[in-house]
């Protein structure tokens, strides 16, 4: 009899695996075509363009500071957004060894991270659903959602299937743990391992923090799992929030101003109903701009979405029996959204459907479970309408891979991602900027004029577009209306290499030398190691009208001490 058990175990455990293995074959076929990506948006800073990525000594160096300084640069991401996560970028550093900055093995690693979540989802789907066909679709959804493709159509996306990946592994771990319940001192083996899992996704993004509590209820409650066992998953959150404040001398992601923090709370609401609406209709696909598009929202909207939340929430309550997956499923994309309404208030921060992968994995499953209760409840009390189920299923899987065609071309290149952004919000800087700096590249200028231009009418405070509006005038034959936006610019913020540049070029054109000298001192003193301030230097030296005058006003200028740092750069050059 044990025998025969065993056998059946084996063949049915033998299918699963066959089911496994084809479902993340045809994943990998529809998602093929993102290979042969470009790179894109913040790929350029962290992997292009980073001076420390391609140096495996610099390894230790991540888990003590934030991802902005880990890349090689100063300060902190998106207008003060700070975020620490040490993994993604040591991942980032092993694939950049394959091949340096080649985009095919970038977007490969972060195909393979999908997979592997795509892979333990399935997992979990085949034991809280206990149906293969709705496990498969389950997943098949979850995994070519076209929202959510910007987790995992670009390299820079890399943290967020390695988070989900971290924080579901350590969940299936425990699931199944509490189905063996191995005896003697191995009984802590499995929940030691699932907090160590834990660990490495919140080093890799310390969002998935915000999923924990309500998974974990939902394991106590719904499965069983023994309360003492979530300990080291609560043990290796510490661990980490402990690291991070250590690293990044607080906890503290961006805004100390009380009045953002009422602004995000405002904005919460809707962030969570647009997240929800974005999982269900599959659209935008693009990058979003959160704050540009919520800056008109008052509390009317605010509120009307904290009440069709909390209706939501007593829908999820009542069918806490039937459906307990939709209970957690929403708790956790309230919860996990909410950083995102803080960010949300930063201008010229950007993303939204990557933020949405973890919450659409555990909501993916909570749909499964609600359709098979409805179809259940069809069969057995309106037969006639047994097939609806089933249609609206097909129907939604094939939107899904028309949404995701699309996704494929929006994310192929910075071009196609620049033009999506403008359609999405057109009132937006951001594409425009983007779609600005494209034409710069083809050095198209009086098409990234009026790109920058554009851009620089919808957010005159941000500081990059225009900074590119002062150079693409520069470069058009302008200097004077160069001039008058840096001057604008430098009001509003602190002066930058690249500003300077183009100042010191543009008073060199309108021959305003000793204006030219006292910039390029300054910028000198900022940036001594700039190669384009000692080439301007070199230019200024030798087409100044009166060589020898400039020389002997420099030199009395770099004697002062304020001027000690452009001396050393200055000094050689002036030498007879």
């Amino acid at each position: 009899m044990k025998e025969g058990l065993s056998s059946i175990a084996e063949v049915v455990k033998g299918r699963r695996t066959a089911q496994a293995i084809l479902l993340l074959a045809l994943i990998t076929v529809l998602l093929a075509p993102t290979l042969r990506a470009d790179f894109l948006w913040d790929d350029f800073s962290q992997i292009v363009e980073s001076p420390n990525i391609g140096d495996l000594s610099r390894i230790p160096f991540y888990f003590t500071h934030n991802v902005v300084q880990s890349a090689g640069n100063e300060g902190l991401g998106a207008d003060g957004v700070d975020t620490y996560r040490p993994l993604f970028m040591v991942s980032l550093a092993a694939v950049y060894a394959i091949n340096g900055a080649d985009s095919f093995w970038f977007h490969l690693a972060v195909l393979v991270a999908h997979l592997s979540v795509c892979l333990v989802l399935w997992s979990l789907a085949i034991r809280w659903l206990d149906s293969p066909v709705a496990a498969a679709i389950a997943v098949l959804f979850f995994a070519c959602h076209p929202v959510t493709a910007e987790a995992y159509l670009w390299s820079s996306a890399l943290p967020e299937p390695l988070a989900a990946a971290g924080l579901l592994t350590a969940v299936l771990i425990l699931d199944r743990h509490r189905s063996v319940r191995p005896d003697g001192g191995r009984r802590w083996v499995a929940p030691m391992v699932a907090g160590l899992v834990f660990l490495a996704g919140l080093l890799s993004k310390e969002v998935v923090l915000l999923a924990l509590p309500t998974l974990s209820i939902f394991l106590v409650v719904a499965r069983r799992v023994r309360l003492g066992h979530l300990a080291p998953m609560w043990t290796a959150a510490a661990v980490f929030l402990v690291m991070r404040f250590l690293a990044l001398g607080g906890l503290q992601a961006t805004g100390a101003d009380p009045a953002q923090r009422i602004d995000a709370l405002r904005i919460w609401p809707v962030v969570v109903l647009d997240g929800l609406r974005a999982m269900i209709t599959m659209t935008p696909v693009g990058i979003r701009h959160l704050s540009w598009e919520y800056a008109s929202l008052g509390w009317g909207p605010s509120l009307a979405a904290t009440a069709v939340c909390i209706a939501l929430i007593v829908v999820a309550v009542l069918l806490r029996r039937t459906a307990p997956l939709v209970l957690t499923a929403g708790l956790t994309t309230g919860l996990m959204l909410a950083p995102i309404a803080l960010v949300a208030t930063v201008p010229g921060w950007g993303g939204f459907g990557r933020y949405l992968y973890l919450p659409l994995a555990v909501a993916t499953l909570a749909l499964a479970q609600l359709a098979m209760v409805i179809h259940q409840w069809l069969v057995e009390r309106q037969p006639t309408f047994r097939w609806a189920v089933p249609v609206v299923v097909v129907a939604v899987l094939i939107v899904e891979q028309m949404g995701l065609r699309h996704a494929l071309w929006v994310y192929r290149n910075q071009e196609n991602l620049a033009r999506t952004a403008i359609e999405i919000f057109p009132q937006g800087p951001d594409g425009w900027e983007w779609l600005g700096n494209v034409y710069l590249d083809r050095e198209d200028l009086p098409a990234a004029l009026v790109c920058y231009r554009a851009a620089t009418e919808r957010a005159p405070d941000l500081f990059r577009p225009r900074q590119n509006f002062a150079a693409a005038l520069l470069y058009t034959g302008q200097p004077a209306e160069a001039l008058e936006q840096l001057e604008i610019l430098n009001a509003r913020h602190p002066p930058t290499t690249a500003g300077a540049s183009v100042a010191v070029t543009a008073l060199i054109e309108l021959g305003r030398w000793d204006e030219a000298a006292r910039w390029l001192l300054g910028a000198l003193d900022r940036d001594p190691a700039s190669p384009e301030l000692v080439t301007l230097a070199g230019r200024l030296i030798i087409e100044h009208p009166k060589p020898d005058t400039l020389r002997s006003v420099l030199l009395r200028e770099l004697a002062l001490p304020e001027h000690k740092t452009a001396a050393t750069v200055l000094y050689p050059m002036l030498k007879p």
